[in-house]
């Protein structure tokens, strides 16, 4: 059976495996990679939306999306100004060269799959303003819906909605399942879930 982590523990992990790397960003690029070309193989041929919000799940989506392009993707990048990102995110930014829309000019004009990476399990306030706009209006769309890590609005540890919260048709949980995935509402909120492997050597906490 698949562990299933807390917060805190996958955060540990993490911050061990970017010691083992000597790179944080080597992570970040190498799940944005790994979620890229899962979303090619599911969706080969689609017309692709990805709105990437202020932490390192934006600079998750800002690598995906540019992964996405090469693979011959038609892309719309939504995502915040330069100066809103920092570290690894910034780093990500600075090497994606698509077109970046800004969320007030968010819109859904064709049939397109939307991958969300607003708000990663470090999400620690309620969700408002112009992000719980584009929540309800990707909610209230009829486009299939793909979150990276967990489903932006959802706290990773409790489940709890964080006010607004995307309700995904698939969840792409980097290395493993978060608790709050499969506590309600979480759970109703994550849709399928595929466990990304991004190449992390490290499975228990205890090995940290």
């Amino acid at each position: 059976m698949n562990k299933i982590y807390t917060i805190e523990e996958i955060q540990k992990i993490e911050q061990h495996e970017f010691k083992r790397l000597k790179s944080s960003f080597i992570l970040m690029n190498r799940a944005g990679t790994n979620c890229a070309k899962k979303i090619h193989k599911i969706y080969p041929k689609k017309n692709i939306i990805v709105l990437c919000g202020p932490g390192n799940n934006g600079g998750d989506g800002l690598v995906i999306s540019r992964i996405l392009k090469k693979l011959k993707h038609d892309v719309t990048l939504y995502c915040l100004k330069s100066e809103s990102y920092k570290g690894d995110a910034k780093k990500a930014y600075t090497m994606n060269n698509l077109v970046k829309n800004d969320f007030n000019e968010f819109k859904i004009n064709n049939k397109s799959i939307i991958i969300d990476c607003l708000f990663g399990i470090g999400l620690s306030r309620k969700i408002s303003g112009i992000y719980k706009k584009i929540i309800k209006q990707i909610n209230s769309s009829k486009q299939k819906i793909i979150s990276i890590d967990i489903s932006s609005g959802i706290n990773g540890n409790t489940g709890k909605i964080m006010g607004f919260a995307i309700k995904s048709d698939r969840t792409f949980a980097l290395h493993a399942k978060k608790i709050g995935q499969i506590k309600n509402p979480g759970k109703s909120y994550s849709g399928r879930i595929n466990v990304i492997d991004i190449g992390i050597k490290t499975r228990e906490v205890s090995d940290v």
